[in-house]
């Protein structure tokens, strides 16, 4: 009682299964293959149960031929017709599964062999087993070769395989490239078990769609691939995704529903930073968004007294104790049960939603009508009446506010109808009431969100009294016209471009108004020119006024160079260092301060003090930490003018916009809390468009953004380049040294006491090596092999040879190896100028005007990275080698655009030094995997390397 299993005939003929009969006569084996019929089944199966022997039969030919007919019949009565060869392949395949599942419980009480066609074209028959255990398919994200992609592994049940060993000898989990697949037959070692069908669909669709294609994109990755694959089994990251971990407070919703259209369902649900947690308590919940995965540890004290909360409001509500609540819609209208509750519960800050839902509950017949009037215009907030009404029914400011912030469209009306706030509606009012501030029957509303209305909305005419007479056409007019709307001031020593001119303007519409600005352009577009220009003009209205820039210690004395080139007739001061005068900034005698961050830190008491008329913020992104001392000074400055500055507004994420947005338009965008939820969670977080739009329409009137393409077509071509770098044997050999004991010493680091706890040794780890990629000089000497440094050998001829007659800038992050470039100049008698962050701003503009002046035979400038990337004008030069580059493409960019920026008459080239083989080439490799972007105002920041996960570091230290 032999079945020969002959798994490669699945398809071409659906022979699989056949009688083998085994006749030994004279020494001799013989094989007699018969096709199963009921006959055979009958004689030769005789000892299986009679559900078995039904079952064989359909395995032989005449069964085989009724199934071909079964599947033909089906294509001709479909309505629409697939492919047929596709139609056929799928039934034939889904009809022999089952008669498999069918006979699987018996497969233990028969012998079998298999016949398997060899890679010589021969056939081997061999004894196998039919396992009854049930292979069980698990998935691990991988990286290969830098890439994601995904590792299939087979759970075996730990039976017994047919050469005696047990599964679980191999470990009870294997690969599944260790087995031989035929369609939803799997063979390992002689071996076969049958895989559920689901699993094998899923391994054909994986085979159709390779994972490795979306292996550089981890959102595309997630949505593509793990999206797919979770639907049906948990996968295992192995923290391989992004992840962060959500410790905060839950906010309680109440979703509501219907339950076979006769009972209304109330389900507890909880809010934790954004993230949704329902059902059974669990410790932790892991939610995945846009490639990277959150670990939300859920309050249980917190959600139990939610639902406490809950079971009080009704006594049917005590004895249900599935985790939701429900009650007939008859017992829920009863003396306003419903209504009644639905207020109780909106007073509670708990958000309800599903309204918009509800089939049971009537619509109301009436459009919710609106009457809005502006009662007090005067201070940063609006006091205006505005009544919302369904036909007599007026809605209470606080229920709209609470509906429009659970993000729901429909409240409930006393007759147990629900009021839908239409499309145009919300257009109109929605933002209006979001933003806005409740005090009994008033809406107090931020002023500047007059300007964001728009000139022909409904509502500006509500706005007018806000702004001055005249001021709406004037905004049209800078809109849509190119001539200019104000004359440049008089004592302009610069004729501006049109954009510039543009640029001007714009900031003094938004001073008209009381609003800040924020002139976004992009670096080397003259900001700082614009901004000379809006303080001219108000010195021109008022010479008495006072002006306070604050900037980096670094562009002070650049402040005071270009105030003095482009406005001669301004009286500035630098307010920095000894330079303070005894009586402080009240009795220093200049139109025009300028200090530094820290210096404002230091005399916060004393500038807050004083009332400025313009307060200008420059490399704004510094005070984008709402929590920093910096920022809690920037903010108790007095002036009626604000502006900031800056190329990069968003360094890392749209939360960076709330502080600059929170000093420009105080009020405007609420609490940090709010604007998180609103706006920078749903953006980052989701990639939710609508937000993204909303975001952009309110910000629109107080950010200035124009890139080079837009305004500077005439900006000379800039070239970039990796320029790769082969360490020589002894500086390898240096290398791999040191990657070896970082290795070791930091992953063991990590095992005692955590990655969260090992930044420290783990930034100072990675600095090394991009040290050892740098030169070994700056190591240790005791670390020391050699002082070989292939990037100081190719710089150096470059310098010597190709450019000797060019102007060239050279950046690094370390300024010791500054230094040791200093020497090998010194030692080839190159001639250059070199500062880093310990030069006095003073002395660092000396050589800045020396460089730029091309009769200076001197042409190269050694630059500290973090020092000389911002405000410097460097145009006399054409070729920047970045000589270690770092994460932060933002930082670098700025550095290559103190050349390339208006001015500039030359082609630029700005080169990437980078060791070949190192942590630095994975570097720039992960810099792609790791960017994000939010509108164009989104670069990128150093949490880059706070966010670090184990796989990363497995990658770079690799």
């Amino acid at each position: 009682m032999i079945i020969l299993l002959a798994p490669q005939q699945l398809l071409p003929d659906h022979g699989v299964l056949k009688s083998l009969h085994i006749k030994k006569e004279a020494g001799k084996i013989d094989y007699e293959i018969l096709s199963f019929s009921e006959r055979e089944a009958k004689t030769t199966f005789d000892a299986l149960p009679a559900a078995a022997r039904k079952l064989l039969p359909r395995f032989g030919e005449k069964g085989i031929s009724e199934l071909k007919d079964t599947i033909r019949r089906k294509y001709s009565a479909r309505t629409s017709r697939p492919d047929f060869d596709v139609f056929y392949r799928q039934a034939a395949l889904r009809a022999l599964h089952e008669l498999f599942v069918g006979l699987k419980p018996y497969t233990g009480q028969v012998k079998w062999y298999h016949r398997v066609k060899q890679q010589d074209h021969n056939y081997k028959t061999a004894p196998c087993r039919f396992s009854e255990a049930k292979p069980l398919l698990q998935f691990d994200v991988i990286r290969e070769e830098g890439r994601l992609n995904i590792r299939v592994q087979v759970k075996l049940a730990g039976q017994a395989l047919a050469d005696g060993r047990s599964a679980r000898e191999g470990g009870n989990t294997r690969p599944l490239a260790d087995f031989r697949r035929y369609h939803f037959l799997l063979e390992l070692d002689n071996n076969y078990f049958l895989l559920g069908y689901r699993d094998f669909l899923l391994l054909e669709w994986l085979e159709k769609n390779p994972p490795s294609l979306y292996g550089d994109d981890p959102a595309a990755f997630t949505h593509h691939v793990l999206a797919r694959l979770e639907e049906s089994h948990s996968v295992n990251r192995n923290n391989l995704m992004e992840e962060d971990r959500v410790d905060a407070l839950p906010v309680n919703r109440l979703l509501l529903s219907e339950l076979n259209g006769a009972f209304l369902l109330l389900t507890p649900q909880w809010i934790y930073d954004d993230f949704l947690a329902e059902g059974p308590f669990t410790a932790t919940l892991e939610i995945n968004r846009g490639g990277r995965t959150y670990i939300i540890r859920r309050n249980k004290q917190a959600e139990e007294d939610f639902q406490a909360l809950l079971r009080s409001l009704h006594p049917a509500f005590e004895k249900q104790s599935n985790g939701y609540f429900y009650l007939s819609f008859a017992d829920a209208q009863k003396k306003q049960w419903f209504l009644k509750t639905y207020h109780r519960l909106q007073e509670q800050d708990i958000e309800l939603t599903g309204m918009d839902m509800l089939q049971h509950f009537r619509y109301s017949p009436h459009k919710a009508q609106t009457q809005a009037a502006l009662e007090e215009g005067d201070g940063e907030l609006l006091t205006m009446t505005l009544e919302v009404s369904f036909g007599k029914e007026k809605i209470s400011l606080g229920t709209l506010q609470k509906t429009l912030m659970a993000g729901q469209r429909a409240v409930l009306l006393k007759g147990h109808t629900l009021g839908i706030l239409s499309d145009e509606w919300l257009t109109q009012y929605a933002t209006l009431i979001r933003h806005g501030k409740i005090s009994g029957s008033k809406l107090l509303v931020p002023r500047w969100m007059a300007l964001t209305r728009g000139g022909e909305s409904p509502e500006t005419e509500i706005f007018k009294p806000v702004l001055k007479a005249g001021w709406w056409e004037k905004w049209e007019y800078w809109q849509e016209r190119q001539e200019p709307l104000y004359p440049p001031p008089a004592g302009m020593q610069a004729a501006l471009r049109p954009y510039q001119q543009k640029g001007y303007e714009w900031l003094l519409l938004l001073a008209e108004t009381g609003a800040g600005a924020c002139l976004a352009d992009d670096m080397g577009l003259g900001k700082t020119l614009q901004t000379i220009a809006f303080l001219l003009k108000r010195l021109e209205q008022d010479a008495s006024a006072r002006h306070l820039v604050v900037c980096p210690a670094s562009l002070i004395y650049n402040w005071q160079q270009e105030l003095e080139k482009f406005a001669p007739g301004i009286n500035s001061l630098a307010y920095h260092g000894a330079s303070r005068t005894a009586s402080g900034p009240e009795g220093a005698p200049a139109q025009v301060l300028i200090t530094s961050y820290g210096t404002l830190r230091s005399d916060e008491e004393l500038l807050a003090g004083i009332s400025f008329d313009t307060v200008v913020i420059d490399e704004s992104h510094h005070i984008k930490n709402p929590d920093a001392l910096v920022t809690r000074a920037v903010n108790r400055l007095q002036a009626a003018a604000r502006i900031t500055l800056s190329g990069t507004p968003v360094m890392n994420n749209t939360f960076d916009l709330y502080s600059q947005l929170h000093f420009l338009v105080p009020g405007m965008f609420g609490s940090r809390e709010f604007f998180r939820k609103q706006y920078a969670n749903p953006i980052d977080r989701d990639r939710d468009e609508e937000k993204t739009n909303a975001l952009r329409k309110l910000t629109a009137p107080f950010i200035l953004r124009r890139t080079k393409e837009q305004v500077a077509p005439e900006l000379p071509e800039k070239t970039e380049t990796v320029l790769w770098c082969n360490m020589g044997p002894g500086q390898r050999e240096q290398y791999e040294t040191i990657k070896s004991a970082i290795r070791s010493s930091i992953f063991l680091e990590i095992k005692q006491q955590g990655i969260g706890k090992s930044k420290l040794a783990i930034i100072q780890g990675i600095t090394r090596l991009r040290q050892a990629c740098n030169s070994p000089l700056l190591l240790p000497a005791e670390d020391r092999i050699n002082g070989d440094s292939i990037k100081t050998e190719m710089l150096m001829e470059e310098l010597c040879n190709d450019l000797k007659d060019r102007k060239v800038l050279v950046f690094s992050q370390f300024s010791s190896m500054l230094h040791l470039l200093s020497d090998a100049c010194r030692q080839r008698g190159i001639d250059h100028y070199h500062f880093d962050g310990s030069t006095p701003s003073r002395e660092r503009m000396e050589m800045v005007n020396k460089f730029q002046d091309e009769s200076n035979p001197v042409n190269v400038f050694l630059i500290s990275l973090m020092a000389g990337n911002t405000g410097l004008n460097l145009t006399a030069a054409s070729y920047i080698f970045l000589f270690d580059p770092w994460w932060n493409t933002a930082v670098q960019e700025q550095a290559v655009d103190r050349s390339h920026r208006i001015g500039q008459t030359r082609k630029v080239f700005a080169y990437k030094m980078v060791c070949r083989d190192s942590i630095e080439e994975k570097i720039i490799g992960m810099q792609q995997q790791k960017k994000q972007l939010a509108g164009d105002l989104i670069g990128e920041g150093d949490g880059f390397v706070k966010q670090l996960s184990l796989e990363d570091l497995e990658y770079l230290l690799a």
